[in-house]
């Protein structure tokens, strides 16, 4: 929608610590840019910058701190209803077009209702007030999360999500795209995971692909 070729690649490191009630997390990313044009990156979102040629650019992300309280425990037929604080901080060079170098900051819900052996209901919809560069006024934006797990085995699992946000940009189309993943527990320490998701709208990505790692430990 943009008219714009672009190839992203976002590398983060994710660090979580949870309880029964609560999960932070913390993402620093790694973040590579190619365009047919100089474009400002915001939150998945392109955003065209300047006239110009390709480019080509590199660094760090912004670095985004999550809470999220659960303060309705559910059970096998009772959802799990939590709060969400988000804030992004601009670690990214405004400069390089990797982030707004500004600060953004936001709240939410999220639920997770469970419809039977194996088998999860889960979404979440999150307010973001956005920071606004010099000469740029961006709009906050609402983002919406929707989809269903299906736990296979104590080892593996399926998802699948619709999502959509609103643009930055006033008047633009909002972002919806589609994913299916699957993770599969290597050890009881070890999870390999991957992501398959395409665009259904003209702003947002044609397609993509996602493979991970997760290492964790439980507390004794």
């Amino acid at each position: 929608g943009t008219g714009i070729d672009t190839s992203i690649t976002y590398v983060p490191l994710i660090v979580v610590v949870t309880s029964r009630r609560q999960e932070f997390r913390l993402t620093v990313p790694y973040l590579s840019i190619h365009t047919s044009q100089p474009v400002l990156y915001l939150n998945g979102e392109v955003i065209p910058a300047a006239a110009g040629g390709s480019t080509s650019e590199s660094g760090l992300g912004d670095v985004v701190v999550q809470d999220e309280v659960f303060f309705l425990q559910g059970a096998s037929r009772r959802p799990w209803v939590s709060g969400i604080l988000r804030v992004k901080l601009p670690t990214a060079d405004e400069s390089k077009g990797l982030g707004s170098g500004e600060a953004d900051y936001g709240g939410g819900v999220g639920a997770i209702q469970p419809l039977g052996p194996g088998w999860n209901l889960i979404g979440a919809w999150q307010y973001v007030v956005r920071g606004d560069p010099p000469g740029i006024d961006f709009r906050n934006t609402s983002w919406l999360t929707a989809g269903v797990q299906w736990r296979r085995s104590e080892r593996s699992s399926w998802n699948a999500f619709y999502d959509v946000r609103q643009s930055v940009i006033e008047g633009n189309q909002d972002l919806a795209d589609v994913s299916l993943g699957y993770d599969r527990a290597l050890s009881p320490g070890l999870t390999l995971r991957s992501t398959a998701y395409a665009g259904l709208s003209g702003t947002a990505e044609r397609f993509g692909i996602g493979a991970g790692i997760s290492f964790g430990k439980r507390r004794g």
